[in-house]
């Protein structure tokens, strides 16, 4: 009997061990519901353009987009993240217009992130691996220049010590392998890989990440890429790009953060970049350098003086680009001309790279309003391009040269109707001042002007 009751008394507890080992994993589900309306005036800066179709002068465009994200945690070493997004859809068409949705009459529903997160198994060592956001190390500008989006890949971080971490890893930006039924093999591919690492170092007061990337790129990659700041040359040379006519691309650079004199903050980054042609009319290397001095001792706001100076075009189009390459990038200040919309839809950055450039500007964040919840940002932005005047393969409304100049003024306001509800309104003002001499009669770019009203939900 004693043996029996030995014997039941070492089942519970196996079985407890079983339960317990195999228990269920922790579901959480987070993401948001946002709409955003925008009314839009010349947004091409075509307003007296000899023949021109203002196709950006759309008056009003409503837009809304959601995330849905689902986190499965195993225990405190190993989770799985799997997000979804919806196409940012415009009211009245496609599956927005009236009695369409859910027909099929567009794609509505990606893969927006599917990732494993863990640490090896007795050590501080974290594995990413899967689709993920992979961005570079920006201090200023909001995100990196030269690669701030999701893509494919494995990143490993770990401390060496207290201060100093490492940060290395491998990325398929893009690929498209070639393969076709007359020609197996893959020597039409047009693969974009990424090896990067990252040397993170955090001390009282000062903190930089120091980086290195090296990008191997296939036979096609940069005459096949079109959303690639890479595939930026086939304007500025004198012949199309053909197979083989770059070889690699890397680049190198770091951010720095100082806040040993709090309140006052200096936050700066530098980047280079090559690219390796075939040929010198293929090659391409820039710079990015930014600086911002930000003061945050005031109870009410924080003021930010931002320089920001990038690499322009010379006259020459045989010795190939000055301007520095760049993968997806999503680097913003003011909420305008560079980017920085509050919402989606709401700002000129359409991906193009607009390189070449020197810019100031001042901006106040955070105002507190006399209502609770109720806050404001004010941006004023001024730049100057770099580019020579007599350099080819300029976009009209998008990039600067030495005889061009922006003015942007913006101010935000943000309403907390709720934690979890936020309302937007946004008020833009751009005035372009292009050289009619450098582009066009009549093309001397103009005044561009938003006005948005939206809504976030986030859960």
């Amino acid at each position: 009997m004693k043996r029996l009751t030995l014997l039941a008394v070492a089942l519970t507890m196996v079985m407890g061990m079983a339960a317990t080992s195999f228990a269920a994993p922790e579901v959480t589900i987070s993401g948001n519901v946002l709409v955003n309306a925008v009314w839009r005036d010349n947004w091409d800066f075509a307003d007296g353009n000899a023949g021109a179709v203002n196709s950006e002068d759309q008056a009003l465009r409503i837009q809304e987009r959601a995330d849905l994200y689902f986190t499965v945690t195993a225990n405190e070493n190993l989770k799985g993240v799997l997000g979804f997004r919806s196409v940012r859809g415009t009211w009245g068409q496609a599956g927005m217009s009236s009695d369409n949705s859910g027909s099929g009459a567009a794609n509505t529903i990606d893969l927006r992130d599917a990732y494993l997160d863990f640490n090896w198994p007795g050590t501080s060592v974290n594995v990413k691996a899967g689709l993920m956001p992979v961005g570079l190390p920006a201090a200023v500008g909001g995100a990196s220049m030269i690669q701030n989006a999701r893509t494919t890949g494995v990143m490993v971080s770990s401390p060496i010590t207290d201060n100093v971490s490492v940060l290395g890893g491998w990325t398929r930006l893009f690929d498209s392998n070639g393969v076709t039924a007359g020609n197996p093999s893959d020597e039409n591919g047009s693969q974009i890989d990424a090896w990067i690492l990252a040397l993170p170092l955090n001390f009282e007061g000062i903190a930089l990440s120091p980086f290195f990337v090296y990008a191997p790129l296939g036979t096609n990659a940069v005459t096949s890429v079109t959303d690639y700041g890479l595939s930026g040359l086939t304007t500025l040379t004198a012949t199309a790009y053909a197979r083989n006519s770059v070889k690699d691309a890397w680049w190198l650079g770091t951010d720095f953060n100082m806040s040993m004199f709090d309140p006052f903050v200096l936050k700066a980054d530098i980047n280079y970049g090559v690219v390796n042609g075939r040929d010198e009319e293929f090659d391409r290397s820039g710079w990015l350098f930014d600086i911002a001095l930000d003061y945050t001792g005031f109870d009410f706001m924080n003021l930010s003086l931002t320089y920001a100076y990038t690499t322009g075009e010379d006259d020459d189009r045989e010795n190939g680009s000055e301007r520095m390459p760049i993968l997806v990038e999503d680097w913003a200040i003011g909420s305008f001309w560079f980017g920085g919309g509050l919402i989606t839809g709401d700002d000129l950055d359409e991906d193009e790279e607009g390189l070449g450039f020197h810019a100031v500007a001042l901006s106040a964040t955070g105002i507190q309003s006399f209502v609770e919840g109720l806050t404001h940002d004010a941006h004023i932005v001024y730049a100057k391009g770099t580019n020579d005047k007599d350099s080819v393969g300029m976009i009209y409304g998008t990039d600067l040269t030495e005889e061009d100049a922006m003015w942007e003024l913006d101010f935000n306001t943000m309403y907390k109707i709720y934690d979890e509800l936020t309302l937007y309104n946004g008020i833009g003002y751009v005035n372009l001042d292009y050289d009619k001499d450098v582009w066009a009669a009549n093309a001397d770019g103009g005044d561009a002007w938003k006005f948005q009203l939206g809504m976030v939900y986030q859960f």
